[in-house]
C-alpha cells in the first residue's frame, strides 16, 4: 500500500519534472509540490527509484538534449540553455561524462544510437 503511495508521487514529480525541464528546477519547488519535507522526498524517490533525484533531473535534461540533437538543427549552444546547463561547455562535459561521445560527434553521426530511458511515468504507466 505505502509502495502504491509512493510509486504515484514519484510518477506525479516525474510528469512535473518533464513539464519543467526548460529551467532551473529547485528541489524545494519539488518538495512543496509533493507535500513532503525536502528530506523526506528525495528519500521516498531515491528508496523507490535507487536513483537520487539530481541525478535523475540530469538524465532527463540529458535525454531530452539527445531528443533535440539528433532531431533539430538548434544549435548545441541554444540546446545547452533550453535544457538549464550554465555553458555549451558543461554540457559537453555531462553529455561526454555520461554517454562518451561529444553533443558535436552523436549529431555528426546520425547511426549512433544511445540509450535513453523515458520518463519514470511512462514507464510505470505501460506496467500498469
Amino acid at each position: 500500500m505505502a509502495q502504491d503511495i509512493h510509486l504515484t508521487i514519484v510518477c506525479a514529480l516525474s510528469k512535473w519534472i518533464e513539464g519543467h525541464l526548460g529551467r532551473v528546477i529547485h528541489l524545494e519547488e519539488l518538495a512543496d509540490y509533493s507535500g513532503y519535507s525536502l528530506w523526506h522526498m528525495q528519500k521516498l524517490f531515491k528508496e523507490s527509484t535507487g536513483i537520487s533525484l539530481g541525478k535523475y533531473i540530469r538524465e532527463r535534461r540529458l535525454a531530452s538534449a539527445v531528443y533535440q540533437l539528433s532531431s533539430s538543427d538548434t544549435s548545441i549552444f541554444d540546446i545547452a540553455m533550453d535544457f538549464g546547463f550554465g555553458s555549451q561547455s558543461h554540457f559537453t562535459y555531462m553529455f561526454r561524462k555520461r554517454f562518451n561521445i561529444t553533443p558535436f560527434e552523436f549529431r555528426q553521426n546520425p547511426d549512433i544510437k544511445l540509450e535513453v530511458a523515458p520518463p519514470l511515468h511512462i514507464i510505470h504507466q505501460k506496467s500498469a
